[in-house]
């Protein structure tokens, strides 16, 4: 994991700088570095049968067809996965995170990767503050904008980190997030959805018209590749050894893409927006079905296996009915939370968030210790030793002096 540093520069303009430093990023550049060693050779030896497969098809008409179609959707997952380890070498030895409030208040953030340079302007006017989010060194520090969080930087120590949110809050005026404190959700349509008014009728929540094309475009372009290489699949004959083993599978995905085009072009799901009722519709053309109508909104958090955290929109029914989904969302839960509090609003329905505060996780959390710590306690000598010894860490990390980030 990486330890990085944040510095405020004292100049005119103030100037927050986040760098890897530690020698534990080395461990990590070493790994990365001998990986894509290996994915280098892989890369070219690949890229070499593929051209060798395709040019004698080409050419001759005859060849190993299935091997090739195999080594293109190799190559394509191999290469994003070595930009991906790339990505992650120069992250964690050659770059920086900036963010800088010029005179007039406005903010700039540089984002630095290896020999590339990023800067964008945040909207200053649209931030409500800046914060930590919770999640031990891996709490980036985001600003907070109605509807979705911006993040800014995940380097730096969590105790930097915050130090850096105190010190935005105080140059822009800002009021910071109290421990349990959600800031309210302002009745906005988030971004994603669309309000239609038709002529006859009551308005109607749907997706985005302009990103169900853009996403029409994407699916068309992979329909005509999956296509265009099955045809060339049959072209080569069963005589192949691999036609029917590549040929099916490949067959059942572009049946699949094929749908799904034909669903963004003529179907979709919509809300149709009733006074003190939600009525979930789909829609194929000119067909129309409800599917069903729900009077409360809650916005629910979900916790796989493996700590990660989804959340979950829901359109509540009556008791025993199971809610209808209306969106959900990984990561961060502040544009489900703005939609909810709009749908709210428009059509005068209940509207309960249910995902717990940062203070409540962090009350959860010493619940769970102190739960942790009595069955230690209870389970016999060594386990009455093991508790000893975190009572007496705990006590040792309340009495170290906080650290400060270098003025």
């Amino acid at each position: 994991m990486l330890v990085a540093e944040a510095v405020k520069l004292e100049t005119a303009t103030p100037t927050f700088r986040f760098r890897p430093q530690g020698p534990a990023r080395f461990f990590v550049a070493a790994f990365l570095a001998f990986w894509l060693c290996g994915w280098l050779a892989g890369e070219i030896f690949a890229l070499w049968f593929l051209w060798t497969f395709l040019g004698t098809f080409l050419t001759t008409g005859q060849g190993a067809l299935p091997a090739a179609l195999f080594l293109l959707v190799w190559v394509s997952l191999w290469s994003v996965g070595g930009a991906a380890a790339l990505q992650h070498l120069l992250r964690a030895l050659w770059s920086e995170d900036r963010l800088t409030v010029t005179g007039d208040g406005h903010l700039e953030r540089q984002v630095q990767l290896g020999p590339f340079r990023h800067r964008v302007a945040l909207p200053k006017g649209a931030i409500l503050c800046f914060q930590v989010r919770d999640g031990g060194f891996g709490g980036p520090l985001v600003a907070e904008l109605p509807g979705r969080s911006l993040e800014i930087t995940r380097l730096g120590s969590l105790i930097q980190r915050q130090e850096a949110a105190s010190q935005l809050n105080r140059l822009l005026g800002l009021r910071p997030a109290a421990p349990g404190d959600r800031p309210a959700a302002p009745a906005i349509l988030p971004a994603g959805w669309q309000e239609l008014t038709p002529s006859f009728g009551r308005p109607l929540l749907v997706p985005d018209l302009a990103l169900r094309r853009r996403r029409r475009l994407v699916m068309g372009l992979v329909n005509l590749v999956l296509w265009g290489l099955l045809a060339l699949l049959l072209r080569g004959g069963q005589a192949g050894p691999g036609f029917w083993a590549m040929g099916i599978p490949l067959a059942l995905v572009a049946l699949a893409c094929g749908w799904a085009q034909v669903w963004l072009a003529f179907g979709r799901r919509e809300w149709r927006l009733e006074p003190r009722v939600l009525v979930l519709q789909r829609r194929f053309g000119h067909r129309l079905r409800t599917l069903g109508e729900a009077r409360a909104l809650e916005l629910v958090e979900l916790v796989d296996s493996d700590g990660d955290r989804s959340y979950r929109l829901l359109a509540t029914r009556s008791p025993g009915g199971k809610p209808l989904l209306v969106d959900q969302q990984s990561g961060d839960p502040s544009s489900l939370r703005l939609l909810g509090a709009w749908l709210a609003a428009r059509c005068h329905v209940p509207f309960e968030d249910r995902v717990p505060s940062e203070e409540q996780r962090r009350q959860q959390r010493a619940a769970e210790m102190e739960r942790l710590r009595l069955q230690l306690a209870a389970s016999g000598r060594l386990g009455r030793w093991a508790a000893q010894q975190l009572d007496r860490a705990e006590a040792a990390g309340a009495r170290r002096p906080e650290q400060r980030p270098d003025n």
